[in-house]
């Protein structure tokens, strides 16, 4: 029912968080204190994106994210003061920024580009995205408003897969996933924000979601689904959790420390490593794509790609 040939080999690489890569090359308020939350990037400084992009790819990446995470419309109108023409145009810049660096970099691997689209709730900059509360309030035909041209631009452009990430709930990905049936030959994944071992950030649990969108007839598109800017400790148990039958799992956990949200840092002390025995246990509940979200950086991935590649070697 999905498409089984996308994904051919046994395991992928995605790259890691797009802040933490860009952190050599710019200063930290200008993304981290800035509402785009670096796809300002994209208009203000693209030699930065690339250069991030490129060392992704020097760190074995297969899948390259598009910067766009926090790209709309509207917060390109209000931002960046452009109009909805360059606003459109900037996000499928994203893409040819992306193949500019594949083409720089020459890598011997075979790298694919994939389309970020994030939840509404990044857009309104308050942490939405990680409880869902907006989803209860918002007009289902604005979300749909809100969310198509994005998805349009990056299309157009030619995303091998559009990546829907760190969505919050079922009903912002039904949205998703109907625009997707508008554009059938699209490939895309769909990467949900969860709060617990069980259930998403707005409170459905995680194998409910898998069941409904890996199951449903209407849904041939997606190659992969997972989640994504979490606790790797719950990778897991959300893995576990699923009855579904043959699942392709897409899987980008944060760095392993705790966000301590009163003092604003990153508490290392608890940190949890990804290890191999994980990428055994994960590999054999489905999963096929592993990166890194939140405080993940070209280290981080470049450790990721030895295990792979030692779990692959020895398997």
């Amino acid at each position: 029912m999905q498409d089984s040939n996308f994904l051919n080999a046994k395991m992928y690489l995605l790259d890691g968080s797009f802040v933490s890569g860009i952190l050599p090359y710019v200063e930290y308020d200008s993304v981290m204190k800035h509402p785009l939350w670096g796809s300002n990037l994209l208009f203000n400084d693209e030699e930065a994106v690339v250069k991030g992009h490129r060392d992704y790819i020097k760190a074995g990446a297969e899948f390259l994210t598009t910067n766009t995470y926090q790209a709309s419309i509207e917060g390109f109108q209000k931002h960046l003061d452009l109009n909805y023409e360059q606003s459109f145009e900037l996000i499928k810049k994203s893409v040819a920024i992306c193949r500019r660096a594949i083409m720089e970099e020459s890598f011997e691997r075979t790298v694919q580009i994939m389309g970020s689209v994030g939840p509404y709730g990044a857009s309104l900059c308050d942490g939405s995205e990680y409880n869902g509360n907006y989803i209860d309030k918002i007009d289902s035909k604005d979300l749909y408003n809100w969310h198509k041209p994005r998805i349009q631009a990056l299309v157009e452009a030619g995303v091998d897969v559009l990546l829907f990430e760190t969505i919050p709930s079922i009903i912002e990905a039904d949205i998703l996933l109907n625009i997707l049936t508008e554009y059938p030959n699209q490939k895309a994944c769909l990467s949900f924000s969860c709060k617990d071992s069980k259930h998403l950030s707005h409170g459905e649990t995680f194998a409910s979601a898998v069941e409904k969108f890996w199951s449903n007839d209407s849904r041939k598109q997606l190659i992969a689904i997972g989640m994504n800017c979490l606790d790797p400790k719950l990778i897991t148990p959300l893995l576990t959790s699923v009855k579904t039958e043959n699942v392709v799992f897409i899987t980008y956990p944060n760095g392993g420390g705790v966000w301590d949200a009163v003092n604003k840092y990153w508490d290392n002390t608890q940190m949890y490593q990804v290890s191999i025995d994980d990428l055994d246990l994960w590999s054999k509940k489905g999963l096929k794509i592993i990166g890194g979200c939140c405080n993940t950086d070209t280290t981080e991935i470049s450790r990721i790609r030895n295990l792979i590649d030692s779990y692959l070697s020895s398997s």
